[in-house]
């Protein structure tokens, strides 16, 4: 069902005023796998619909300029600036660029909404140049913090705008409840308009042209490491499908208005209900499109689920990638982490993807829980090895070192163990997924260096950069040249488990200032 903004307000000077929009810069991912900011096309549909002219910078395009860029859009009639904010690089990005508006612009509003200041506003309005907060699903209440700022008629005051976060002019913090229900965007409602140029977001630099799209929302798991938990607690459905009709009506708006040739679905979890799917390669079919597919969410048991006649519908019908949560190679931390699964399962799954190789399996992986002893993380590194041993086409990304997240299970057991919270804005700025910096304190100096090892090669262990890109640019040939070249070590080195002398660590703290 379509949105219906109520009557556009009256705004000063007679109009709707301008708006711009802000996507940071991200980690060293983001240089690879640049996705359109849809957070932000979401949160601008109504605020659109209503009149409001946006402006969107997406910081990853234009690096080098992104600030000043950022200052020309602003003008003395803006109304606001908004960012979505992630912990880590991408939070440290939005400090700079909102201390920067500021220094120029004091007076004027600056929001930031995401999943940082979701579950950290009191940490962020600590700060002088964050005014706002929107926490949860934003689009409503962001429309409504428009018009309140906008003067618009009929415009709540701030206490009635849910999932807001706002200090007020004595230095008071308020906070009102985040609405308990999804949030539902009709495709049509989607501005996508706000990106002209969509050739910019592709994945390693190759030629498909990548959207990135829901098929449901939410994730009805209680994975102990995961914030989806917390942010669905008060949801009586932890779990919903768009109907599929409407999904491959989107696919075709897409494919035929933006040119797009590659469809990504962002769902937590995509396979939750296998007919859903179904209906959706029903669909398509029916239709005649032909479109490259990827799933972010998938899992171990829901694969184990599927016949091998389903896995060849999916690869028929244009599944290219299934990202998958392996997670570790401990059936002690399996279990801790509630993930519902067990490391011969997701053996069994791989070995049932290997028979249909034109999906590729995505595995991912973390590392560092408490109470996780050397010997678990080795069988974590086990566990990669055997799968690409029965799965040659399988990708491993990145490691992932595990980042205590307030409202997670596994929060509360990491404070016990001795993890102090980051405080400062800047601390949680530390709080990158993709850094060999950051080492828990339960763990010891050699345990962090054997991570440390494994997080570096595993660039390299699987040639993922000849697997992903087909890129012709000079940064991808040097890349693919470099990884064939240096392959052979990496996987020694990950193989014997040889963590000394990582003079790789140094390399790559150089080489990722310029990826």
């Amino acid at each position: 069902m379509r949105s219906d903004p109520e009557q556009m307000p009256v705004f000063r000077h007679g109009k709707a005023r301008p708006i711009v929009l802000v996507q940071p810069r991200t980690a060293v991912h983001g240089s690879f796998v640049r996705m359109l900011p849809i957070g932000l096309l979401y949160a601008a549909s109504k605020v659109v619909q209503a009149g409001h002219p946006v402006q969107i910078l997406d910081a990853r395009i234009a690096p080098a300029t992104d600030e000043r860029d950022l200052l020309r859009m602003i003008s003395s009639d803006t109304l606001l600036v908004g960012m979505t904010v992630m912990s880590g690089a991408s939070l440290l990005e939005s400090i700079r660029l909102s201390r920067a508006v500021k220094a120029r612009y004091p007076d004027l509003p600056i929001v930031w909404g995401g999943p940082h200041p979701t579950f950290s506003p009191r940490d962020d309005l600590r700060e002088p140049f964050v005014d706002y907060v929107v926490r949860g699903y934003g689009s409503t209440p962001f429309y409504e913090l428009v018009r309140t700022l906008g003067g618009g008629a009929e415009a709540l005051p701030l206490e009635r705008i849910p999932g807001l976060s706002w200090r007020d002019g004595h230095g008071r913090t308020h906070h009102t409840d985040v609405t308990p229900s999804f949030e539902f965007i009709d495709h049509r409602d989607i501005p996508y308009q706000l990106i002209p140029d969509l050739s910019a977001y592709r994945y390693f630099d190759s030629d498909d042209i990548v959207v990135p799209l829901y098929s449901s929302m939410g994730c009805p798991y209680r994975c102990a490491f995961c914030s989806s938990p917390a942010l669905y607690a008060t949801m009586t459905k932890k779990w919903q499908p768009y109907p599929a009709a409407d999904i491959v009506d989107h696919i075709a708006m897409v494919r035929g208005k933006l040119g797009a040739t590659m469809i990504y679905f962002i769902d937590d979890d995509s396979f939750v209900d296998l007919a859903h799917v179904d209906a959706i390669l029903e669909g398509l079919r029916e239709r005649g499109l032909q479109i490259k597919l990827g799933f972010r969410g998938a899992r171990v048991n829901e694969i184990l689920a599927m016949t091998d006649a389903f896995l060849d519908k999916l690869a028929d019908a244009g599944v290219k990638a299934l990202h998958i949560g392996a997670e570790t190679g401990s059936d002690r931390l399996l279990t801790l982490m509630r993930k519902g699964i067990t490391v011969e399962q997701t053996l069994e799954a791989n070995r049932k993807l290997a028979r249909h190789g034109n999906i590729t399996a995505l595995y991912n992986f973390v590392v560092g829980y408490p109470t996780e002893t050397l010997e678990e993380t080795i069988q974590t590194r086990d566990l990669i090895l055997r799968l690409m041993q029965d799965n040659p086409g399988c990708i491993i990304l990145p490691l992932n070192r595990l980042k205590p997240l307030p409202g997670t299970e596994l929060y509360d057991l990491a404070v016990r163990y001795g993890h102090l919270p980051p405080v400062t804005l800047a601390e949680w700025g530390r709080y990158e997924q993709e850094s060999t910096d950051y080492e828990p304190v339960w763990l010891s100096q050699k345990h962090n260096q054997f991570i440390r090892m494994m997080y570096l090669m595993m660039y390299f262990i699987d040639g993922k950069m000849d697997k992903m890109s087909a890129g012709r640019s000079a940064k991808y040939i040097a890349l693919r040249l470099l990884s064939r070249w240096y392959r052979p070590f990496a996987l020694y080195r990950f193989k014997r488990g040889r963590y000394q002398f990582l003079v790789e660590d140094l390399i790559y703290r150089v080489m990722k200032r310029f990826l």
